[in-house]
C-alpha cells in the first residue's frame, strides 16, 4: 500500500468507522480503470466488437467499460482516433448527473484535462453549445488537444477567470459544471503527488477556492437550469460544507436528486461539525471505491429557480469571410471534400479559419482559445487543412481516403510522421485507420506526404 498522510488516515476512520477496514484494504490494491466510448464516432457495441483488449460493460454507464491495467491502452491508434477516452469510472457519474440533452447551452468551468467535457459533448450528440474552460494555459491546451481528438464541432474553449466568465454570460447557460479543483483524496492510490501535498491546511485552502468558484458558477446558470458541483475527494469540509454554504447564501437554488447509480452512497451532512445543517444534504452522492465505484467521486446537483431575469449577451453578428479566404478555402472543399459546402459557414480569426457554433452569444474581451470547430490555417496562395477538421469528418465527407489496419505498418509509420505509399491523384487525403479518421496526408506522384500534427507523433 502507498504511503499515506497518518492524519488523513486518522480521519477517514472517524468518518468511516465500522468500514474503514474495507475501505482501508482497498487502497491496498491496484487503482481501478476505465474507458469511456465516443458515441460521436462509434456505438459501444460496435466499439466492443472491435475493441484489441477485453472490456467489462459498466451497468450505469452505457458508454462505460472497466479495463485492467490503463497503461498499454493510451498508446493505441483507436485512442489516437478519438474512438475512447480513458477515464475512472466514477467520474463518469458526473455527467450522468448534469444528463446534457442535445440543444442545451452547457458550461463546464474547470474543465481541463476534458475527461467530463468529451462527455458531455458526446451526450449533446453535435447540437446545441459546450463552453470548456480552464483558467491555466498549459492545461487549457491540454483540454483542446482532448476535445479536438473527441471530434466535436459545437465546442467553444476559453481560458478565462470564472469571475469574468460570470459577468460576460451571467445567466446564459442551461447547466453548468463544476468539478471543482480538490485535495485529491479520490487520486491517492494513482498520485504520489496528491498523498504528498495533502494536509489539514490545503484541505481548508481548497475550500475556500471552491466556494469563491462555485459562487461565480451559480451565476452562470439561467433560471430554472441546473448546477452540478464535483470532486474527487473525501472531505466533508470539500463537499456537503461548501454545498450548505453555498445554499445558505443563494435560496433560489435547491437540491435536486440524481438518477440512482447502484452502489454509490449518500452524502453524510452529519460529517459536518454543524448539527444545524439540512439533512437534505443527503440527496447529494458519494461514490467510494470500497463500493466498486472507481476511485471516488463526490456529486451534488442543484436547481435554479429564480424570478429574476438576467441580462443576457447580445446575439453575435457573424463577420463575412473575406474574399481571398474563402476563394481559399472553396478550392480545397472542391479537391478534398464530398459535402456540401453550405453546411460550412467559416468564420476567420487572424488566419485561422473556424465554424463557430450558431448558439455562441456576442461577447468581448474574454481569452479564447478556440472560438468553434478548427478548420484550417491560411497560408500563402492556399488553405491548410486542421487536424481538428479530419479528427471530425465522416469518411464519405472526403474524396480521398487511405484506410489502413492499426497493425499495419504502414499505420504506424504514419503516426511516426513519415510519409506513406496512396493514390496516385493529387491533393489532399484523409487517413483512416480501420474505416475511422487518423489526420491528413497530402499525395504526390503516389507518395502521401505526412501531416500529422508533430506534437502528436509517436517516438
Amino acid at each position: 500500500m502507498p504511503e499515506l498522510p497518518t492524519l488523513f488516515l486518522r480521519r477517514m476512520q472517524g468518518f468511516l468507522g465500522q468500514e474503514y477496514p474495507a475501505y482501508l484494504d482497498c487502497l491496498r490494491q491496484a487503482p481501478t480503470a476505465g474507458l469511456r466510448v465516443n458515441t460521436l464516432k462509434v456505438s459501444p457495441t460496435e466499439f466492443a466488437g472491435i475493441a484489441p483488449f477485453s472490456l467489462e460493460p459498466i451497468p450505469w454507464c452505457p458508454e462505460g467499460f472497466w479495463l485492467g491495467n490503463p497503461d498499454k491502452h493510451g498508446k493505441h491508434p483507436y485512442h489516437a482516433a478519438g474512438l475512447y477516452y480513458l477515464q475512472d469510472p466514477s467520474a463518469m457519474a458526473v455527467t450522468l448527473a448534469l444528463d446534457p440533452r442535445p440543444g442545451e447551452k452547457i458550461l463546464d468551468l474547470a474543465a481541463a484535462p476534458g475527461g467530463k467535457a468529451t462527455h458531455i459533448a458526446s451526450r449533446l450528440g453535435g447540437q446545441g453549445l459546450l463552453v470548456a474552460n480552464e483558467i491555466h494555459p498549459q492545461r487549457a491546451w491540454e483540454l483542446a488537444q482532448n476535445l479536438e481528438r473527441w471530434g466535436v464541432q459545437n465546442t467553444v474553449i476559453t481560458r478565462e477567470a470564472p469571475k469574468r466568465l460570470a459577468v460576460a454570460l451571467s445567466g446564459f447557460f442551461d447547466k453548468v459544471l463544476l468539478d471543482a479543483p480538490c485535495s485529491g483524496e479520490g487520486m491517492f492510490r494513482k498520485s504520489e503527488a496528491a498523498r504528498r501535498d495533502w494536509s489539514v491546511v490545503a484541505v481548508q485552502s481548497c475550500t475556500l477556492r471552491q466556494a469563491a468558484i462555485l459562487e461565480q458558477a451559480g451565476r452562470l446558470v439561467r433560471p430554472g437550469g441546473g448546477l452540478v458541483y464535483s470532486t474527487c475527494t473525501f472531505s466533508p469540509e470539500e463537499n456537503e460544507g461548501v454545498v450548505a454554504e453555498f445554499l445558505r447564501r443563494h435560496p433560489e437554488f435547491e437540491l435536486a436528486p440524481i438518477a440512482a447509480i447502484p452502489g454509490a452512497a449518500s452524502g453524510r451532512p452529519d460529517w459536518l461539525p454543524d448539527q444545524t445543517i439540512s439533512p437534505a444534504l443527503e440527496l447529494t452522492l458519494r461514490l467510494w471505491p470500497q463500493h466498486g465505484m472507481g476511485e471516488g467521486h463526490f456529486i451534488a446537483r442543484m436547481q435554479k429557480d429564480s424570478p429574476i431575469s438576467p441580462r443576457s449577451p447580445g446575439a453575435r453578428q457573424p463577420p463575412r469571410l473575406p474574399a481571398q479566404a474563402e476563394q481559399l478555402f472553396q478550392a480545397f472543399i472542391n479537391q478534398a471534400l464530398d459535402m456540401q459546402a453550405e453546411r460550412l459557414t467559416p468564420e476567420v480569426y487572424g488566419v485561422y479559419l473556424y465554424q463557430v457554433p450558431a448558439d455562441y452569444p456576442q461577447v468581448d474581451g474574454l481569452r479564447v482559445v478556440h472560438p468553434g470547430w478548427w478548420l484550417g490555417t491560411l497560408k500563402t496562395n492556399r488553405f491548410e487543412p486542421a487536424h481538428a477538421l479530419a479528427l471530425a469528418l465522416r469518411p464519405d465527407q472526403a474524396r480521398q481516403v487511405i484506410d489502413l489496419h492499426a497493425e499495419d505498418a504502414s499505420l504506424l509509420a504514419y503516426l511516426r510522421g513519415e510519409p506513406v505509399r496512396g493514390s496516385a491523384h493529387s491533393g489532399w487525403v484523409l487517413v483512416l485507420v480501420d474505416g475511422y479518421p487518423l489526420g491528413w496526408g497530402k499525395s504526390s506522384r503516389g507518395e502521401v506526404k505526412n501531416y500529422y500534427p508533430k506534437g502528436l507523433r509517436w517516438s
